[in-house]
């Protein structure tokens, strides 16, 4: 892989162990000579004299690549800041789970001189466009690497959404909305909902209702060569379309949001060997403290 000749540090979570992380890769930066920029968000969290980005667009032209530190959600704010525009990111986990971030701060200085050097790989992920069309025209259009997802806010009454996918109609799901996950995105906000976990390398929609007042609606999963269609059907409607949880707009009764494929982001930067199921088994704790049996098939 190429070469990376600048990093971009974005972290919005205040602790020590950020602060600590921070001064270990300026350090880093002095004795390797690649050069680091920071985010303007962390101006004041650093010594005098360090390159720290006047605008976030000065900021990521500056940057090569991005070093997303925090959890899943900081590595999503990285994507979605770049505009999806294919610059290389990397995620630093000091969060939860961290399904997305690759790289622990236990070995930073380590994963920073293999991906500077070219020593890592790009990893291909599929992705969401929203588009919410009102009164016949389109009004927004958001991208997403996990999910988009309608949700009812504000009020404790169920809202209707009509689903299609393609010219098929599906249901009428009565919910506190409805998700529409990538695989990537099926270990989030989906799987709390009670979807399905999906292999990241499968091109598929992953539909799943928000607390359906039918028990018989499941979620589905749906090719992505068809676009997912919603409309709303409550008159009080009192909902909100977010792309990740970063980017959002209220609808409205009669608004329409059409989910496609929204092309594959080669950009995230992987330097472990691990599977999917290794990280299943490691986050999700799959199997902890099972015994055997002395007659093992």
């Amino acid at each position: 892989m190429d070469a990376i000749r600048s990093f971009g540090i974005i972290a919005f979570k205040k602790s020590k162990d950020v602060e600590s992380v921070l001064l270990r890769i300026l350090a880093w930066s002095k004795a390797s000579r690649v050069p680091v920029h920071f985010h303007p968000v962390l101006k004041n969290r650093l010594p005098r004299g360090v390159s720290v980005g006047k605008t976030e667009s000065a900021f990521l032209a500056e940057s090569h690549a991005l070093l997303s530190i925090g959890g899943d959600g900081t590595f999503l704010s990285a994507i979605h800041m770049s505009k999806f525009s294919g610059k290389p990111v990397v995620g630093l986990n000091l969060g939860g789970l961290g399904f997305l971030t690759d790289v622990g701060a236990e070995n930073l200085e380590e994963a920073l001189t293999e991906i500077a050097a070219g020593r890592y790989t790009s990893v291909s992920r599929m992705s969401l466009e929203a588009s919410v069309v009102r009164n016949g025209k389109k009004i927004m259009t958001l991208r997403a690497l996990n999910d988009v997802f309608l949700n009812r806010f504000d009020s404790p009454k169920l809202t209707s959404i009509e689903a299609w996918h393609g010219d098929n109609f599906i249901t009428q799901f009565h919910c506190d909305g409805v998700i529409v996950a990538t695989p990537s995105g099926s270990t989030a906000y989906s799987l709390a909902a009670g979807g399905p976990i999906v292999e990241p390398g499968v091109r598929a929609f992953l539909l799943t209702p928000i607390c359906p007042h039918s028990l018989s609606q499941r979620p589905l999963i749906l090719p992505c060569d068809r676009p997912i269609r919603f409309v709303m059907r409550q008159k009080n409607a009192k909902a909100l379309l977010s792309a990740d949880g970063l980017e959002s707009l209220p609808l409205e009764n009669g608004d329409e949001v059409r989910i496609d494929f929204g092309g594959d982001q080669t950009n995230l930067i992987q330097l472990s060997s691990r599977s999917f199921f290794d990280l299943l088994r490691t986050k999700l704790e799959w199997g902890k403290n099972y015994k055997w049996g002395d007659n093992r098939e």
